[in-house]
């Protein structure tokens, strides 16, 4: 199976050499679904390459398909490797689809040397309204500042203040990720890839929601494979077709997709 999300290979190879990874790099997949680009980056950049995501299932196919490749599964916000043992952590299409994402993209953190490279590939909105950002931002603060209720321990999401309507709001993200300890080294917008994905999957399937159909193993999340899957939400109409709770398929006008690399300090 092709690595599904936009850019693809592709993608992988020009994040690796845009942060200039050394030989023989120790690095992380996270959310890395059957493993496709922990097999690119161990075969055709030699590097120590783990992979991990919530899925058993996309981790015993990967398995399957990938003789000998180290994939576990394993949930992103509770990494069991040691501190500072990886030169780099991918998130390709996998932070705005984690849950408690603020927590995973801390653990990343942790497990980098320093100068280590942290690099996300995913969905942001190009042009974010400013009066509903400023609501998601008191919304987070609202919650964080909530006393802790009994009953509360079983909580598995929280609003977000750097994430609205299913796509990331960059300047917040890197703000966060900058307070975590992390600079930026790059930023670059992949929207044209975001375009081509889209394209292809409608010109070999019919529509978005009809590829994703297809390609996601029948009880699977569709957004386990790819954030841009979200926009399906998962979820089956009365005609059995995949769609978002507007009841389409589609990325929205505004939508947009970015490749950041971050250096850890």
């Amino acid at each position: 199976m092709a690595m599904i999300r936009p850019g693809g290979a592709a993608l992988t190879q020009k994040a690796v050499e845009t942060a200039k990874l050394p030989g023989g790099a120790k690095v992380l997949d996270m959310g890395c679904g059957e493993g496709d680009t922990v097999a690119l980056l161990a075969g055709r950049y030699g590097f120590e390459a783990t992979g991990i995501d919530l899925s058993s299932k996309l981790v015993d196919n990967g398995k399957a398909r990938h003789a000998g490749l180290d994939l576990r599964r394993m949930e992103a916000q509770f990494l069991d490797f040691e501190s500072k043992s990886f030169d780099a952590v991918f998130m390709e299409c996998s932070l705005s689809v984690m849950r408690l994402r603020e927590d995973a993209a801390f653990e990343a953190y942790c497990v980098l040397k320093p100068g280590g490279k942290l690099i996300i590939s995913d969905l942001y909105l190009k042009d974010p309204d400013p009066e509903a950002v400023a609501k998601m931002l008191a919304d987070a603060r609202e919650k964080a500042s909530r006393p802790k209720a009994e009953g509360a321990c079983g909580e598995n999401e929280r609003p977000s203040s750097v994430m609205m309507d299913g796509a990331f709001v960059v300047g917040e993200l890197a703000g966060m990720l900058e307070e975590m300890g992390f600079e930026l080294e790059y930023f670059g917008d992949e929207t044209n890839a975001l375009a081509g994905f889209a394209a292809q999957a409608v010109m070999g399937h019919g529509s978005l929601a009809a590829y994703f159909k297809d390609i996601v193993p029948e009880g699977e999340d569709p957004a386990a494979y790819c954030a841009c899957a979200a926009f399906c939400g998962g979820a089956e109409n009365k005609d059995g077709n995949m769609e978002n709770k507007d009841g389409a398929c589609a990325y929205p006008k505004g939508l947009g997709y970015f490749l950041m690399i971050l250096r850890k300090r």
